[in-house]
């Protein structure tokens, strides 16, 4: 527990400013909506991967003087930034990490499957190698963990950027991907956002329907199961028509999502007006829409 200030800091231009003030400058001191925390545990510092950014967040704020640190509403760091998870371990221990009251605060989760394509099959990668082969296990655990333990989550990204290098039959990268989205219809979670994410290059790829399991398997040849209709569910609540479809290509990756438009308007896309349409139903979808 860090003590009370006793030195008010009156020569700090930063403290010296309106309480109004100073509360956006930490919000935007303490947030990245583009960068996300990955497997970080609270309390537990880590390296980052060679190919991974962190966050540009400046929690070094926090250790200035004590009474930035009090004055710093720690809810921002949750509510303001996503956290991405490439292992069932490491969602346990960060919301194990956390107090009770801080888990509702967390409102945007990734879970990112690259891991599968780890050779080390006695860690995390073979829990989902052995899920994929039995159609049980560990993930979908991973799932219903999260909706105990951020029940007041409104964002879901599932990653499944690593499709191509991930060493297991396609059909069977498609039935998790329904597994994960079957899970969180399943339970009272009032979702705002579900974001699926794949790999995506090239113009035979921008020529397929957005919603292609090529985006996210490699392939069409999974079966006739629709992301879509499980999507669209996930999102609560799922009777609501003032739901959209969106998607986006950008960096060689394909967005793909199911978003209110409460959710879309405050925190995606202020400036969006409305769906995008074909002029007949053979035409090509844009390579960015909704």
């Amino acid at each position: 527990t860090i003590a009370p200030p006793t030195n008010l800091q009156h020569q700090s231009p930063l403290l010296s400013l309106p309480g109004e003030i100073k509360n956006i400058i930490y919000s935007y001191t303490l947030s990245d909506p583009e960068r996300p925390f990955v497997d970080v545990i609270p309390g537990v510092s880590r390296e980052a991967d060679a190919d991974e950014s962190l966050p540009n967040v400046g929690v070094q704020l926090l250790q200035t003087c004590r009474r930035a640190y009090h004055e710093i509403n720690p809810r921002v760091l949750f509510t303001h930034n996503y956290f991405r998870f490439t292992s069932l371990s490491s969602t346990k221990k960060f919301f194990e990490a956390l107090e009770h009251e801080q888990r509702p605060l967390v409102r945007d989760v990734e879970i990112d499957v690259r891991k599968l394509s780890s050779n080390d099959y006695s860690s995390v990668a073979h829990e989902w190698v052995q899920f994929l082969a039995e159609k049980m296990g560990a993930w979908v655990g991973a799932a219903r963990a999260l909706r105990d333990d951020a029940w007041k989550l409104k964002c879901l990204r599932l990653n499944f950027t690593a499709w191509p290098v991930i060493p297991v039959r396609r059909a069977d990268m498609w039935e998790l991907l329904g597994a994960f989205l079957w899970s969180f219809k399943r339970k009272g979670l009032e979702l705002e956002r579900v974001v699926v994410i794949g790999a995506s290059r090239g113009a035979g790829m921008a020529k397929r329907d957005p919603w292609s399991p090529a985006h996210f398997v490699g392939g069409d040849d999974v079966g006739t199961k629709y992301i879509i209709p499980q999507m669209w569910k996930a999102v609560c609540p799922a009777e609501d028509p003032q739901k959209v479809i969106r998607w986006e290509r950008k960096d060689g990756r394909l967005y793909l999502e199911v978003v209110s438009i409460r959710y879309l308007k405050s925190h995606v896309d202020e400036t969006w007006t409305g769906p995008c349409s074909n002029k007949t139903r053979t035409d090509p979808w844009p390579e960015n829409g909704s």
